[in-house]
Formats: C-alpha cells, sequence, structure tokens
C-alpha cells in the first residue's frame, strides 16, 4: 500500500489552514462538550466549530437545542464559554433578547425604531444536535440528520458497550 504524504504547506499554511476550516470543519459534526455538561434548564455550552460559533441550551422543557452564537440585529456574539442563562439570552450589543427556544421575544425601542417589525421571521438561527455515548455533538445545519448516519456503522466496534 502507497502511503500519502501531505507537503509542509499543509501544516504551516494560512491559505491551508483558511481552506480547512471553510471546506471541512465548518462543514461537519463538532464535538461541544459532554451531555453532563448541559444537565438542567437554562445551561449551555458554546463551541466554535470551523467557521462557526454555536451553541447548545437547554429549555426549560428540558429539551437540547443548538444555535448560531449570533444575535439576528448586528451579529454579535451571544454567550461565552459555559455556563448558566437568566430566564432567556439577551445580546449584550443592544439588548434583543431571545428565549430559549430561539425566538425573539423583546427588542428596545421597538415601535419607535423598528415599527412593523415581525419577531417571528428574526430568531436564532438553529443547527443539529445529537448525543453520542454521553458526547454532544453539533452541525451548523439544521437539517444533517442524525450522528449515527454521520458515524456509519462506526457504533459497534468503538469504545465501551
Amino acid at each position: 500500500m502507497k502511503m500519502s504524504v501531505l507537503p509542509v504547506e499543509a501544516y504551516t499554511s494560512q491559505e491551508w489552514f483558511d481552506c480547512e476550516q471553510e471546506f471541512i470543519f465548518s462543514r461537519t459534526w463538532a464535538l461541544a462538550g459532554l451531555a453532563e455538561d448541559v444537565y438542567e434548564p437554562r445551561q449551555y455550552v458554546t463551541v466554535q466549530a470551523g467557521l462557526n460559533n454555536l451553541f447548545i441550551v437547554m429549555g426549560r422543557d428540558r429539551r437540547l437545542r443548538a444555535f448560531h452564537n449570533l444575535c439576528r440585529h448586528r451579529g454579535t456574539q451571544l454567550l461565552r464559554a459555559v455556563g448558566k442563562t437568566h430566564k432567556a439570552i439577551t445580546c449584550p450589543y443592544h439588548d434583543w433578547t431571545y428565549d430559549l427556544e430561539g425566538k425573539l421575544i423583546s427588542v428596545p425601542d421597538e415601535n419607535r425604531q423598528f415599527p412593523g417589525i415581525d419577531k417571528s421571521c428574526l430568531g436564532l438561527k438553529p443547527c443539529s444536535i445529537d448525543i453520542w455515548r454521553g458526547m454532544l455533538f453539533v452541525h451548523p445545519d439544521p437539517n444533517i440528520g442524525s450522528i449515527m448516519e454521520w458515524f456509519g456503522g462506526l457504533d459497534n466496534p468503538v469504545g465501551p458497550l
């Protein structure tokens, strides 16, 4: 069997790194943490998946959801690292507020600055989330399917049963 060798640039070039970020790591499942990291309502964890800044949050209904970590107003990062939110997620830039299901629920000075705004169209952009063997995985595409489809037949031969 002939072994393929990558050129040195694969390890040192900014251009190569940028291509990997865009075409590989931004378009695949990413490990975001452990299920025990987000085990009660309002807890969250953020993850950088290639060029995508994403977060997972547990809603009051105890359901895990994943979103792009960007305010729909000006693109400000909403959450950092890991933690626990208050009752909602509020943008630190202009205070747009989202519920834990990703719906836009409040816009400051809405009637004057944004007359006729349709908040139902400006919720957070969802992502896919899945759990495999206690690990949380996210994908920037909300319609990608399950992590097991991506893993294929990997489940049986890997790890403890």
